[in-house]
């Protein structure tokens, strides 16, 4: 078995390392970011993806200078940036202890590229649609259409009610899925609330994948008389959301794999930059100011926070389903918003480490079981990191867990960032062949937490 840990204190180097990434923290593929919303359908083509491993705290800096203009991805003691073809002669010469990983990022992304037919004709009207769906990715109309097919495979118990409507006017589903409406000691307005939230980073497709897996274990199991998962949906109301960014979504299958952001321009901002972070938009700590940085106020950055809290119409959706959730007897037991990547589980906080939250032990014995409980359902041995953001990974401000744990009472409030553990393994374009292993392996984690969690 591996090794499990939370961090509580970051080496020297390594913490200022992740504070001085933090520009763009979340992308390991580089390039000017003003430029993305110039170019309609970039290619990447060349692009080559090396992983930086700083030697002092005086060179990390220094190249956090030379790569301002870059989106960076700080990963434990590595720092991956793309590099464009015709810059790679100059980064060479910097003599950096650099890793080539990628030697041809848009040849890999077309690579990956599978063209995906949703197979309905192999299931009958009414039942789980086929389980082929987990080979590969699907467009977004697709994905509608399997999220209705589950709850018309579960009419009894599942309800698909819209939230909000997206910036670009898609509306934004979410499904509840529950079992008996009351047990012998709830009624359903007491039972405990689970909440996943994914696809809020567009190019995040696995943790898209793995939501549509959980539900589809949820409901088979119920449905086959699972005791386990019967326990679970008589016990919990569960609330899902996959698609936080459909907009975003799109866009990454029309025409920028690596969009991150939502479509939201800034008209008053005289900006040709598009988007925002909706992981850097939540209310809670929005503008707080961690020792170097948690977002950015450059509409043209990775991180953009948006110009007030709260103000994307995606977070004010979500947020709206969340205050109602939370306001319930029970409130909510466990909110994870699912990303990708790094292989970590994050609790609060992610907006500063000083001082951390009061139940912080509770959520750590919680994250350590389901960390051992992925890597023993796992045929690869993956291993999971966790603790709080702050520490095992980099500041952020604004984001979901925070929020959701001081706002709206998440008793476990995390971020999972899911497979691969590095920009070696694909970094946010996860290989096709690799979503079987790491849905399977999120059930196995989710198993474990919704029987530790049952109480508190």
């Amino acid at each position: 078995m591996g090794t499990f840990h939370h961090c509580t204190e970051l080496p020297d180097v390594l913490s200022k390392w992740v504070v001085a990434a933090q520009l763009a923290a979340a992308s390991p593929f580089a390039h000017d970011a003003s430029s993305v919303s110039r170019s309609a359908n970039p290619s990447y083509d060349g692009y080559q993806i090396y992983s930086i491993t700083p030697s002092s705290t005086e060179e990390a800096r220094d190249i956090n200078r030379r790569f301002s203009n870059y989106h960076t991805h700080p990963i434990r003691n590595t720092l991956s940036v793309a590099i464009p073809p015709e810059e790679i002669d100059s980064f060479r010469a910097l003599g950096l202890n650099a890793r080539l990983v990628n030697s041809d990022l848009g040849k890999y992304i077309r690579s990956t590229d599978k063209e995906a037919v949703y197979k309905r004709d192999l299931h009958t009207a009414g039942q789980l649609p086929d389980l082929s769906w987990f080979d590969t990715y699907h467009a977004y109309s697709d994905h509608l259409q399997y999220w209705d097919d589950l709850v018309a495979a579960f009419p009894d118990n599942s309800e698909k009610f819209s939230i909000g409507q997206s910036y670009e006017n898609r509306t934004i589903w979410a499904f509840h899925l529950f079992g008996d409406k009351s047990t012998e000691d709830k009624t359903q307005e007491e039972k405990p609330i689970i909440l996943w939230h994914a696809t809020v980073h567009a190019r995040e497709w696995i943790s898209t994948m793995v939501i549509e897996y959980l539900a589809y274990q949820l409901i088979d199991g119920y449905q086959k008389g699972d005791a386990n998962v019967t326990s679970f949906l008589d016990h919990y109301d569960f609330y899902l959301v996959p698609f936080h960014n459909p907009d975003g979504f799109l866009y990454t299958q029309t025409n920028d794999r690596l969009w991150r952001k939502n479509r939201q321009p800034r008209l008053e901002l005289n900006t040709t930059c598009l988007g925002t972070d909706g992981n850097r938009n939540w209310k809670f700590e929005w503008d707080a100011t961690p020792p170097d940085g948690g977002s950015t106020p450059d509409p043209c950055g990775q991180t953009y926070r948006g110009e007030a809290a709260g103000d994307t119409p995606e977070n004010q959706a979500l947020d709206g389903l969340s205050a109602k959730l939370s306001s319930t007897g029970a409130g909510i037991r466990s909110f994870i918003d699912f990303h990708s990547y790094g292989q970590l589980i994050l609790t609060p906080w992610g907006f500063s480490c000083d001082p951390l939250p009061e139940t912080l032990p509770r959520m750590l014995e919680v994250a350590g079981g389901t960390a051992k409980a992925i890597q023993a359902g796992s045929a690869r041995n993956v291993i999971y990191e966790f603790g709080p953001g702050c520490q095992i990974l980099y500041f952020s401000t604004g984001n979901s867990r925070d929020h959701h744990y001081a706002v709206h009472g998440a008793e476990h409030s995390w971020t999972m960032e899911l497979s691969p553990q590095d920009a070696a393994g694909g970094g946010f374009v996860l290989p096709p062949e690799l979503i079987w292993p790491t849905v399977k392996e999120q059930w196995a984690g989710q198993l474990w937490l919704l029987n530790d969690v049952w109480d508190n």
